[in-house]
């Protein structure tokens, strides 16, 4: 089931018992709709002002769930009956994906053994095979064997539908199917899909890069004789930019000004210090690496990279986009006929007046029109006391009936039972009574674990009266939903009803036909999400209420990514790089939760509003945190290196961990598997194993957060590492069948993803990670190759050059050895350009040399490549979004999408 306190969804709210003399008849939410002609309708009942709106329809035959196959809990107990006793768990069931393999090992092996099963012999106790049977046949998505819908989609069975059914196939399942998880779903499929195959174009493109890194042409090594194959060859940072070859220079001017540029645990092996022969004077000497710095060949090859990604990103992106209009076309719903009143007059709650406003823009009557009102008090009441309602039956011995109206024989039962727990904790040894008296009260601060029977059943009775008294009280209209025939009839309403912010505002008809008023006021009227898409409890909130917990609540994840920036630089430059992998993991795991506590403190119209906050915050967290903080705190002296503190092997590390680890840790789900393996055998009743049984948790944008993440990685990391991008493609590969298995056999259901998310990801994120890629190229290409060390000769300038031999050398890591030098001397120049401005472009450099001609033709080039680049994300893509925000101020700006259907 949904999670209730963020969607009433209808099953927990009409199931709540019924209260008070004003109950009257169960008050059922919208949920979802079928896909059919003519629309479906947001069926509900008529009720008092307790219920979560009223609603009128124009006598046509409801299509919710109820009618196809919404079960109730004696129907569901009939059917698991049946399907546990008739239909065993083989394993040519499993080998076929007809069955989970956890069922037949569960069935066939683990439920004869003890301790895996300790209510094996309880003839009392429930059954575990109708646990697996619930699992297979109302968690897990299930289909129509043979069935085929318009362009070869798979159609989706109803939960508890038994006839006729399988699972998924999880491999052979094409994605038009998963339409039916909603347009979100297919264009996260879609976007992994399309940029594997761009990954693995660009990587074909960059062989030649990567064979040249990988020769002694490149890199000879430490004494020249090669040192590409001495390299971990499981990294593979042989076909990387890293360099072996190095060797002691003199640098005779500059360098013991800029000592704090060697003074960290990276590079402090890469500065001495000697007297000169004389004995008069302190020469530094350098370590420095002798690979070549980029040249024009593999320049420009990077750079046709770059160009090849902006236009197959731009081919994908419109692919989507026409791709997620058909899906809209082929998959109608009632978001396609109908519209949502945002600002209706307070005390507006007749639909049957409402009904009468809208068939004037349909040549066919309104289907349905539905009044939510501003209850959201009663409402969490009312979700509260099922909670607890549960809460305590778990708790109370499996023969307790309750019978909620008589508050004298509850009142006994939770006596007993409490009488009965107090007597078994006596019996316990003393570890576990410290274990019940000192962790279980905090756990039950933290909302894991439920308090005693005794405190529950009062929360109930005090619900219970607070429910009374507010539903006594009269309501006002918070949002109208109108369902049309048509979408035509949609459409001519949106096109007529759509006015600017400021007639919003002010309440005048300054660019609409004063006809289209309601009752003298000028409605913000929009297309409507889909029913079990829409947040009821948020339809009161005014925008400048939303957009202010909005932006509070960015600004504290501005503070964690500064926060977070900050310990990572302490840890990785101060202390070491073990520390930084564990911080870095942890703040990667533990940010995401509590951005996710954040974003249920937002109000939001629509889940997929929702879906797009938390997906915008997480992932600004995560590219900072992960690709940008990892190249602004790693010593610039650092970026070649080829110990694994420094960057590239750091990099490298991550894509292997996004590669395996990651998809691994979805799979292995703990709590999932807890819940399934564990207490699922140890339930005392079925509605308690049934709860372990309702599937892993999942959120659509933290799968798209993942997916830009490693697009991020890939395009901001190329330069120096062109293999990154079959890495990448690896990693796409392993998220896309990884995600596309739990979806099909192990994710509960959500609401219906519609295209937000998708669209914010491809519109900024997929765009923004191009143009950071683009000028981590620029910056990479312009200060290679990271010694700080300009050449005297190259330069025309007079240096000093005492001797190449020196004994008694003193490093800053305390080391004493001696060295031999070049016979060339160098001087500190800074090659770090970000600290000198943008563009990264040859003229950076000043009076100081350090690039080749080629390197400067194609510094050159990308450098005036960033700019163009920049300037059309901030005007195409940034100003796109800030000049319909202007627009929408003197002149609606709607516009339909698609054909009619």
């Amino acid at each position: 089931m949904a999670d209730i306190e963020e969607r009433n969804d209808s099953i927990d709210i009409s199931a709540s018992p019924a209260i008070g003399s004003g109950g009257g008849e169960e008050q059922h939410m919208p949920t979802t709709t079928p896909s059919s002609s003519p629309p479906p309708t947001m069926s509900s009942s008529t009720g008092n002002l307790s219920s979560p709106r009223h609603s009128s329809s124009s006598g046509r035959r409801s299509n919710g769930l109820v009618s196809k196959g919404m079960l109730t809990d004696d129907q569901i107990d009939l059917v698991l009956q049946d399907l546990a006793a008739g239909e065993q768990a083989t394993l040519l069931g499993a080998g076929l994906g007809k069955q989970t393999w956890s069922r037949y090992l569960v069935e066939n092996y683990l439920r004869h053994y003890g301790w895996y099963n300790p209510n094996r012999d309880d003839p009392d106790a429930p059954s575990l095979s109708k646990g697996w049977a619930y699992f297979e046949f109302f968690t897990l998505p299930r289909r129509f064997a043979g069935g085929r819908g318009f362009g070869n989609k798979a159609i989706r069975a109803p939960p508890g539908e038994a006839k006729n059914t399988s699972l998924y196939n999880w491999f052979m399942t094409p994605q038009e199917s998963l339409s039916d998880w909603g347009i979100g779903m297919v264009m996260y499929f879609s976007s992994l899909s399309a940029v594997f195959v761009i990954f693995i174009l660009a990587g074909t493109l960059n062989v030649a890069n990567i064979l040249y890194y990988s020769s002694d042409e490149y890199d000879p090594g430490p004494d020249g004789s090669g040192g590409r194959g001495k390299l971990d060859l499981v990294n593979m940072l042989q076909f990387s930019a890293v360099c072996t070859a190095r060797e002691w220079v003199v640098c005779s001017e500059g360098c013991d000004e800029n000592v704090d540029k060697w003074n960290s645990f990276f590079t402090k092996s890469y500065y001495g210090t000697a007297a000169a022969a004389n004995e008069e004077e302190e020469v530094v000497l350098i370590n420095r690496t002798t690979c070549h710095p980029m040249q024009l060949r593999q320049g420009m090859i990077d750079y046709g990279t770059l160009m090849l990604l902006i236009v197959c990103m731009s081919l994908y992106m419109w692919y989507l986009k026409r791709r997620e209009v058909r899906f809209d076309e082929d998959n109608t719903s009632a978001a396609d006929y109908s519209v949502v009143v945002h600002n209706p007059p307070p005390d507006a709650v007749d639909p049957d007046e409402w009904r009468d406003f809208f068939d004037r823009y349909s040549e066919k009557s309104v289907t349905l029109c539905t009044v939510a009102l501003n209850n959201e008090s009663l409402l969490k009441k009312l979700v509260q006391r099922r909670r607890d309602i549960k809460s305590l039956n778990r708790r109370l011995p499996v023969a307790s009936e309750l019978d909620f109206e008589d508050e004298r024989g509850v009142d006994a039962i939770v006596e007993g039972a409490k009488r009965q727990r107090l007597a078994e904790e006596n019996e316990k040894n003393c570890l576990s009574k410290l274990f019940g008296r000192v962790f279980v009260p905090a756990f039950r601060r933290l909302g894991l674990s439920s308090p005693p029977e005794d405190v529950l059943w009062k929360r109930i009775k005090d619900a219970t009266e607070e429910i009374r008294k507010l539903q006594r009280q009269e309501y006002k209209a918070a949002a109208v939903y109108v369902t049309f025939e048509t979408e035509e009839g949609q459409r001519t309403a949106l096109a007529a009803l759509s006015a600017s912010q400021l007639s919003v505002i002010t309440n005048t008809a300054l660019d609409i036909d004063p006809s289209s008023l309601f009752r003298g006021k000028v409605l913000r009227v929009e297309e409507a999400s889909e029913p079990n898409a829409v947040r009821w409890l948020d339809l009161y909130y005014g925008r400048l209420s939303i957009y202010l917990r909005l932006l509070a609540t960015f600004g504290i994840t501005c503070g964690l990514v500064v926060l977070s920036a900050y310990i990572l630089q302490l840890s990785r430059l101060r202390v070491n790089t073990i520390l930084f992998a564990v911080i870095l993991s942890t703040f990667n795991s533990i940010v995401p939760m509590i951005v996710r506590i954040l974003v249920s403190y937002e109000k939001h119209y629509g889940e997929g509003s929702l879906q797009a906050s938390l997906y915008l915050k997480i992932t600004f967290f995560r590219w900072v945190n992960t690709a940008i903080i990892t190249r602004i705190i790693t010593p610039f002296l650092a970026t070649l290196g080829e110990e694994k503190i420094d960057l590239i092997n750091t990099i490298n590390s991550l894509m292997i961990s996004e590669m395996i680890t990651s998809p691994l840790l979805r799979y292995l789900d703990f709590m999932t598997i807890l819940n399934r393996h564990y207490f699922a055998p140890r339930a005392k009743t079925e509605e308690e194993m049934f709860a372990c049984f309702k599937g892993g948790w999942y959120n659509l944008a933290e799968r798209f957060t993942d997916f830009t993440k490693v697009l991020l990685l890939c395009t901001f990391y190329s330069t120096f590492y062109p293999l990154i991008y079959f890495f990448g493609a690896g990693v796409i590969l392993a998220q896309y069948w990884m995600d596309k298995f739990l979806l099909l056999r192990s994710w509960q259901r959500c609401p219906y993803f519609g295209p937000e998310a998708a669209k914010f990801s491809r519109t900024y994120f997929n765009t923004a990670a191009i143009l950071l890629g683009a000028i981590s190229s620029g910056y990479a290409i312009a200060s290679s190759p990271f010694t700080y060390l300009c050449s005297c000769g190259d330069n025309n300038k007079e240096c000093n050059m005492p001797g190449t031999e020196y004994n008694n050398v003193q490093l800053l890591d305390s080391t004493v050895t001696t060295i031999e030098t070049s016979a060339e001397p160098f001087y500190f120049c800074n090659q770090q350009v970000l600290d000198i401005g943008f563009p990264p472009v040859p003229d950076k450099q000043g009076s100081n040399k350090w690039m080749t001609d080629g390197q400067e033709t194609v510094s050159r080039i990308y450098g005036w490549t960033c700019v163009v680049l920049l300037a059309l994300y901030v005007v195409g893509v940034l100003g796109q979004g800030i000049i319909r925000a202007v627009l929408s101020l003197v002149k609606g700006v709607y516009k339909p999408a698609g054909c009619n259907q």
